[in-house]
């Protein structure tokens, strides 16, 4: 790492850069990143191979090396939007007038310097960029060892349209030693960091949140519930369901476990069986849903526990809602859940009482996503509470501070 004080300079110039300068440069980096695609996809599929062939990443993790260009020209739009939304810094809430005459505020500031790390993914370089540049921090990133050579070109692209439209390029910096040692030592005392942003497996982010001095937000895996309420109508419940497992099973929004009433069994549980099973989905069920269901395998305690990630789910019968409510806070992480009801009591207690970042009534659990709840880019969904829970937008990447405004005011009392 270079020296500390870069950051912060780099941090204090980020901070002074206006709207209009952010807006030049977030376009500028849109449109280099759509003109610079094929050198771009050319560099990633080489690293690719070369990790396919060296097998030193396989599975999902491999295929989300890969930069495809749907979800990249998914990112440029995205890069677009911040160009052109209301920028948050600034920004002067909560302005009420006291008895002592003072006038009290909060006003939305920059957090300074951020650290970005993750694995796989490397199009998480550009949205990282793009949303620091909004929210005026500087950023270190640093991604997986397997995609250094694309995360390094894409950091080039970024810092050459910066410099273009005069705005300081190294307010975006790369770690480029892709060693965990480079990593541990980023994150160390040494540099002051303000915020450190970490994505990819639960090891690894134990590992980043044992070893940081800084306060971690981390995107975490999402092991999601579903639960068919009594009233529940039964042919919106199959389709949320469906569209919760299926519609892309390896994200952490998919529904892992289906939580059904008891009133629901043995008839409605043999026919959601019978419908996963169709869209070949293996059901890991309780006694209950293996005694409706002769297609479902009996679950274990550690089925209840898992983030399949893939076409698999367990499912439970309960008694109530209570029951459910009791399942979903002692077995899920805090990501997404969902309650298919006609009961707006039970929808409310639901939503009150569930321990989640996102909780939904008659919605699939999929739609936990920054675009679909208005944020725009996101950096991941925090499963925590502290500072940011849910989809990690440009808004999370700022702080507050309270600002007054008074006529000479003085404090007597004690």
């Amino acid at each position: 790492m270079t020296a500390d004080v870069l950051d912060r300079s780099a941090a204090a110039a980020a901070a002074r850069l206006t709207g209009e300068e952010k807006r030049a440069a977030l376009h500028a980096v849109a449109e280099a990143m759509a003109e610079r695609f094929g050198e771009i996809a050319a560099t990633n599929k080489e690293e690719f191979a070369q990790a396919e062939r060296a097998g030193s990443v396989t599975g999902k993790a491999l295929r989300r090396m890969l930069v495809e260009r749907p979800r990249f020209n998914r990112i440029i739009d995205g890069v677009r939007w911040l160009a052109e939304c209301p920028d948050p810094v600034g920004e002067i809430s909560e302005l009420r007038p006291q008895p002592n005459g003072l006038l009290v505020g909060r006003m939305r500031v920059p957090l300074g310097v951020i650290a970005a790390v993750y694995e796989s993914r490397p199009e998480v370089t550009l949205e990282a960029s793009a949303m620091a540049l909004k929210s005026g921090n500087a950023i270190v990133l640093r991604g997986g060892r397997e995609s250094t050579r694309t995360n390094r070109l894409l950091v080039r692209i970024i810092q050459d349209c910066l410099k273009d439209v005069g705005v300081p390029p190294g307010i975006t910096r790369y770690v480029d030693d892709p060693s965990r040692e480079a990593l541990w030592e980023l994150l160390s005392g040494d540099n002051r960091i303000d915020l450190v942003v970490a994505r990819g497996s639960d090891a690894f982010i134990a590992e980043v949140r044992r070893r940081s001095p800084w306060p971690v937000v981390a995107s975490g895996g999402g092991n999601c519930h579903v639960y068919v309420d009594e009233s529940a109508d039964l042919d919106s419940a199959t389709r949320i369901v469906l569209n919760a497992k299926l519609s892309a099973p390896t994200m952490c929004n998919a529904v892992e476990t289906v939580l059904v009433h008891a009133a629901h069994a043995p008839g409605y549980v043999s026919e959601l069986v019978a419908e996963l099973r169709r869209a070949e989905v293996a059901v890991r069920g309780c006694p209950q849903v293996c005694a409706a269901a002769p297609d479902a395998t009996r679950a274990d305690d550690e089925d209840w526990c898992t983030e399949y990630l893939g076409p698999t789910v367990a499912m439970r019968v309960v008694p109530d809602l209570a029951t459910a409510v009791d399942h979903i806070n002692t077995y899920g992480t805090g990501h997404s859940e969902a309650i298919v009801t006609a009961d707006l009591a039970n929808a409310r207690a639901f939503q009150y009482t569930v321990d989640a970042a996102a909780v939904f009534v008659n919605a699939s659990t999929r739609f936990t996503y920054g675009y679909e709840f208005g944020l725009g880019p996101m950096l991941g969904i925090s499963t925590q509470k502290l500072h940011a829970r849910g989809p990690i937008g440009v808004t999370d990447l700022t702080s507050r501070k309270f600002v007054v405004t008074g006529a000479g005011q003085l404090r007597t009392a004690p």
